[in-house]
Formats: C-alpha cells, structure tokens, sequence
C-alpha cells in the first residue's frame, strides 16, 4: 500500500504544482474545482485536482492530455 495522501492543503498543492498558493485558493471557490472547506481550510483531492488541471490546461491551449499525464502526476 502508498503512503500518499487522497487530500491536500492549499499549500501542498500549490507545491506539488508549482502554481502559487493565491491562485490555488482562487481555484477552491470554483464551482467545479474538487476541494471542500474544513473549518478555515480547504482540502483538495489530489487525483481529481489533477485531472481538472490536465481538462482545464487543454481546453484553453489545445494541448493533448496524454502530454500533460508526463507534467502532472
């Protein structure tokens, strides 16, 4: 069995991603962003985070997702 985690804070995604923690916050308050908020935090699923991230990049610069499974984990 992996020890990784299903969730993560704003700040581990931000550096698993190297996205900056701000704009990370900003993806959480999206409808469709996979996180949810615990007390004052949110919590982002990895997995689904990730996929959203490899949709989102493709939509808006046409880019093939199998090249980002290589970017992304």
């Amino acid at each position: 069995m992996t020890n990784t985690k299903l969730v993560v804070s704003v700040k581990e995604f931000a550096a698993m991603t190297g996205i900056g923690q701000n704009r990370v916050r900003e993806f959480c308050y999206l409808p469709d962003f996979p996180a949810s908020k615990e007390g004052n935090r949110f919590l982002i699923h990895v997995e689904a985070a990730n996929e959203w991230l490899r949709r989102r990049t493709s939509a808006k610069v046409g880019v093939d997702t199998a090249s980002l499974k290589r970017i992304l984990p």
